[in-house]
């Protein structure tokens, strides 16, 4: 399923039933959680997308673009993304293309597990103040792009 993901960026602040209702997602499945948990969720694997959900109203607070995918051999990114952003960016090209980041993490190992650089950037041109982050692989590559409203942001 192609899934237009510069309007499901806009609907950031809806409700899973609206987005439901305007076609932007199809699954039949709808988002899920652990008892307790704040948040729900909805992977939706095949498109590249994981959404999170408040549990009070499930209102969409987050999209993440996959970019890289280890799970899968030979993934490229399915769907199209938002301008200026594309299927193979370098950190150094996102500095060029998009401009210097708000402000960023350095490269860490937490348990044994490596992360590359994250850059927070403020997303232009959208209904609701939204910030994007994207993160990057070691060899500073981005690994994902996350959306969400700036009202929800925790750095």
């Amino acid at each position: 399923m192609t899934v237009d993901v510069s309007k499901l960026i806009n609907c950031l602040g809806k409700n899973y039933l609206e987005l439901i209702n305007s076609g932007l997602i199809t699954y039949k499945s709808p988002p899920i959680a652990s008892s307790g948990d704040p948040d729900l969720s909805l992977n939706m694997a095949k498109e590249g997308l994981f959404l999170s959900f408040k549990r009070d109203g499930r209102i969409l607070q987050a999209i993440v673009l996959k970019i890289q995918n280890d799970k899968a051999k030979d993934w490229i990114f399915p769907n199209e993304l938002p301008s200026p952003l594309q299927k193979s960016m370098s950190r150094q090209w996102v500095h060029e293309h998009i401009g210097e980041p708000l402000r960023c993490i350095p490269p860490k190992v937490i348990m044994k597990r490596a992360f590359g650089w994250t850059d927070l950037y403020e997303a232009k041109g959208l209904s609701i103040p939204t910030s994007m982050q994207i993160s990057y692989d070691m060899i500073d590559k981005v690994r994902s792009v996350t959306y969400m409203p700036t009202s929800e942001l925790r750095w």
